[in-house]
């Protein structure tokens, strides 16, 4: 993948502002909805009380002490932290077409780092199969990003399969104070606790996105002819008739995704079917529209 970021797909998204559904922490002045109306949450000093002041401002504990008016006085902490999660594990290797579940989703996730970088937000990276293998601290800047970029292009080789739950609970240790926590995998753990994390990310302030990166012929298996599939975590291979098995397979796909949808939504989180042969602008306008 020489171009993660195509300069077309640049482009179209250069206009975009990420609007958080969820008032968070540390959002970019006069962009994102402030949770603070007017004064930060990081306090500073005391200073003393002047004409025209809001009187709310009034600290009546330090007046009881002192007997003169002092107001607080906030920092305005103006930046959102961005996390994005990447599943670099084989099964996201695989794709039906010139375009891998991988390919895709790095694409998604420099696209949003691309919008978050341009106005100004601190963006983190991280990839994991079992567990976490590329970790970038949050920074912003154009240096950043293209390190970032860089990243995704070339990222760590898997080592492990799918293992959801230990990587997520691990990724809760490196999102830090609240932000954005994105989320892209093919969610293919089939452990009833596999996204119970998303909970405990949620618990702790964050918004999180999951983006459920999916190959059309994972969801529709469209061969005619009789297939022998190879497993690519460690699955023994087995031969299928597709005709035959064609209605069962659409039901048992249906539901997975149904159940990954109901329990990142249960869990508080958004949740969005990233189709690789749906343009990744479709995708991102979804993500970044106004909840």
């Amino acid at each position: 993948m020489s171009h993660v970021l195509e300069p077309e797909l640049a482009v179209r998204l250069a206009g975009l502002t990420l609007r958080a559904k969820r008032t968070v922490d540390g959002l970019l002045a006069g962009m994102h909805r402030s949770p603070h109306r007017g004064a930060s949450a990081i306090f500073k000093e005391h200073r003393a009380y002047r004409p025209g002041d809001d009187p709310r401002l009034i600290d009546w504990r330090a007046y009881a002490r002192s007997d003169r008016y002092t107001i607080k006085h906030f920092e305005h902490e103006t930046q959102l932290r961005g996390t994005l999660a990447l599943d670099i594990s084989p099964s996201m290797h695989w794709g039906s077409g010139d375009v891998s579940k991988l390919d895709h989703a790095a694409t998604l996730r420099a696209a949003l780092a691309y919008v978050l970088t341009r106005q100004g937000d601190a963006v983190s990276l991280i990839t994991f199969d079992e567990t976490i293998r590329d970790r970038l601290p949050a920074r912003s800047g154009p240096a950043h990003l293209d390190y970032l970029m860089r990243t995704l292009a070339e990222p760590s080789e898997p080592a492990g399969a799918t293992a959801l739950h230990g990587a997520l609970d691990k990724l809760i240790e490196h999102a830090g104070r609240m932000g954005l926590v994105v989320i892209a995998s093919d969610l293919l753990d089939l452990r009833d606790d596999a996204l119970d994390p998303v909970a405990r990310i949620q618990a702790r302030g964050h918004e999180t996105i999951v983006l459920h990166v999916m190959d059309p012929a994972e969801l529709e298996l469209p061969y005619e002819e009789p297939m022998h599939f190879e497993g690519l975590e460690g699955e023994p291979p087995v031969e299928v008739d597709p005709k035959g098995l064609r209605r069962r397979y659409r039901e048992a796909i249906d539901d997975f995704v149904a159940s990954c949808q109901r329990r990142v939504v249960a869990a508080g989180g958004r949740y969005f079917l990233a189709r690789t042969d749906t343009p990744p602008e479709h995708t991102l306008l979804q993500l970044l529209r106004d909840g």
